[in-house]
């Protein structure tokens, strides 16, 4: 038995060790991995068993140590001595007892009341309670829905409208949990009324409700969801797509693998005519008032963002990226009032719960974002294509091409509000640096050439973002407003371009990514020269202005030239700066943040950038380069800003 269970335990560790690299090796050629994850549920159930067998081997050899059963009163010494022995068999988890647990469990369930939601908890919380714990044991979930049945479930779950929310979430989850292991692991135990050709005969909103926690297998929930994806009855042209389901929203975003499969094969048209059916039920009918319901909104949102794979660690494999595409090219092309009469109907808005969404789907492909603004390359009046396409910005390497048109409609779906922009900012942010350092990289510190490309490339996806907003929004003086409060926020803690703040401490990682494109979309064509002015009495002033947050990029920029291969003609310590000091006692610069609160500071930043070059011509400077870049940038911006889809 020793034996057995060490090389059990060998396996599992092979298996813990190897999915991982196998996974990460076939998202790098960008192949299929649907095949590989079965894997998982072998090493679930090795998870479970592997215990269970070290529990009977100690219980083998402490039995052997015992002495002879011999009939006859308990004897002095150690217990038991002879005498028989009581066995409790439930110390010997046998998958029959099991089985028989959860059904005996499932039956009182079917003759208990739900609570009054004035009373104590009763035995309906004893109940759920009991599941909890065996929520992950197939032998015992299986037995459980085997006698309750899907209707039996349904009812069970139906009880809990009468239970305060918090209870009534967590015995829902709690019985989507253990539904998904018996289907996974038990799946002939459970049933033919299980199965997914019977469980058509279900209502929807029964099944929506008994699916919406829990990870299904993939091909199961697929075959269980497909029915539901369909046109009403109709002479063809007058055919709609039917909501009903919305009731799968939740178990959608739980399992995004059915989510492809169910959405990914479809033609454009019927996908944006199903979404748009999505959408309208969900914006009317966002949840039904009671404890165990979902925002349906927010599920049709995060149901799209899982399907492109923006919650997962990994890189989006093939499946994902399609759906993403997918997703980008729809939403913003949302329509109601669909008939033969107006076969194109009319502009729809995407849900507000799902448009928070949209803004992490466009921050997890930002590629693909800013190759999609771009107005000065070649394929810019092109159409949206599921293709690879060659980008002449270094590192950006997009996995498939957005038109400029269906790039801005989609910025659009989530550009009502700062707010909401927060997740775009932070995955722009992020993936700006990444270009900078792959354009400095090819530059080699002889220029700016590729630096000059990649902020031009910023410089549009920024002014379609400002665009969309400000169109979205037509209130662009607060929006602006809470662009810069958010900005000041930053620069109040004192943080740097290396994400340090006065205190020392790391911020988190997203909010130094939002810094960054905070920084770099404020960009204005200003040069220095336009801060050379800078006195105590204008700095409340200057601060309401866009001025600060250009000097605060363009110190950015410095430290990340420098970073680069760049060199400073003029040291930052340099005497004729010291009135007050721009650099710590280590003679670096100081954090813009601490800068910026004193208006003498900031003036001798700007002369020691001029010193250094800005304004020369030379390109080989620090202070130019700097200047030439934030040129690059903001000249791009105000093009696409002013006509953001020039081709449709």
């Amino acid at each position: 038995m020793e034996q057995f269970i060490a090389s059990l335990e060998q396996a599992r560790k092979i298996l813990g060790e190897g999915i991982p690299r196998i996974l990460t090796a076939l998202s790098a050629v960008d192949a299929d991995r649907s095949a590989v994850l079965r894997f998982r549920e072998v090493e679930g159930w090795l998870d479970e068993e592997i215990p269970r067998l070290r529990r009977r081997n100690q219980m083998i050899q402490e039995t052997d140590s015992l002495p002879d059963w011999t009939a006859g009163p308990p004897g002095p010494g150690s217990p038991g001595a002879g005498g028989l022995l009581a066995f409790d068999e439930k110390d010997l988890a046998t998958r029959a007892l099991a089985d028989s647990e959860g059904r005996k469990l499932a039956e009182t369930l079917g003759r208990t009341p739900g609570r009054d939601p004035y009373s104590t908890p009763n035995g309906y919380d004893r109940i759920f309670e009991q599941l909890t714990d065996r929520r992950e044991d197939a032998d015992f979930t299986a037995g459980f829905f085997a006698v309750l049945g899907p209707k039996g479930a349904a009812a069970a779950l139906r009880k809990l409208n009468h239970y305060g929310g918090e209870s009534a979430r967590k015995h829902w989850k709690t019985m989507g949990e253990a539904l998904a292991t018996a289907v996974a692991r038990r799946p002939k135990t459970l049933g033919p009324a299980w199965e997914p050709e019977s469980l058509g005969k279900a209502s929807a909103a029964d099944l929506g409700l008994l699916l919406g926690h829990g990870r299904f297998p993939a091909g199961w929930l697929t075959e269980v969801v497909r029915p539901h994806v369909r046109k009403s009855p109709g002479d063809g042209v007058l055919a709609r797509w039917t909501a009903d389901l919305s009731h799968f929203l939740s178990a959608l975003a739980n399992n995004p693998e059915t989510a492809r499969a169910l959405f990914n094969d479809l033609p454009r048209e019927d996908l944006r005519n199903l979404f748009s059916e999505l959408n309208g039920e969900v914006s009317l009918y966002p949840n039904e008032y009671d404890p165990i319901a979902f925002d349906l909104e927010a599920e049709f949102g995060r149901m799209l963002a899982a399907g492109a794979g923006v919650f997962e660690k990994r890189s989006p494999g093939p499946g994902a990226v399609r759906f993403a595409f997918n997703a980008m090219t729809t939403m913003g092309n949302l329509r109601t009032g669909v008939d033969f009469r107006n076969p194109e109907g009319q502009p729809m808005e995407v849900a507000k719960g799902a448009r928070i969404f949209m803004s992490m789907l466009a921050g997890a492909y930002p590629a693909e974002m800013i190759e999609g603004a771009n107005a000065g390359d070649a394929n810019r009046t092109q159409d949206s294509a599921f293709e690879k396409t060659a980008a002449l910005t270094a590192g950006l390497h997009p996995k498939f091409r957005l038109s400029p048109g269906d790039t801005y409609r989609f910025i659009k779906t989530f550009a009502d509000s700062a707010e909401r922009m927060k997740p775009f900012n932070a995955g722009l942010g992020k993936f700006s640096r990444h270009l900078m350092d792959a354009a400095a990289a090819k530059d080699q510190g002889t220029g700016i050439k590729h630096l000059a490309n990649t902020f031009a490339s910023l410089g549009y996806v920024s002014g379609m973002q400002f665009a969309a907003a400000n169109e979205v929004q037509g209130k662009m003086d607060e929006y602006d407003q809470e662009m810069k409060d958010r900005l000041f926020f930053y620069l109040g803690l004192g943080v740097d371009a290396t994400g340090l703040t006065l205190s020392g401490l790391k911020i988190v990682e997203t909010q130094l990514d939002e810094f960054v494109w905070y920084l770099i979309s404020k960009s204005t064509t200003e040069t220095l020269d336009s801060h050379k002015d800078i006195d105590v009495t204008r700095l409340d002033k200057l601060k309401e202005t866009n001025r600060l947050a250009a000097l605060g990029r363009e110190y950015w920029i410095f430290h990340e030239l420098k970073r680069y291969g760049f060199s400073y003609t003029v040291p930052p310590n340099d005497p004729a700066f010291s009135q007050p000091p721009i650099t710590g006692k280590d003679g670096n610069l100081l954090p813009f943040g601490k800068l910026a609160k004193d208006p003498k500071a900031l003036k001798n930043l700007a002369d020691w950038m001029i010193r250094n070059g800005s304004g020369s011509g030379d390109l080989n400077t620090v202070g130019e380069a700097a200047t030439q870049l934030d040129i690059s940038f903001g000249g791009a911006k105000e093009k696409v800003q002013n006509t953001p889809t020039p081709f449709g």
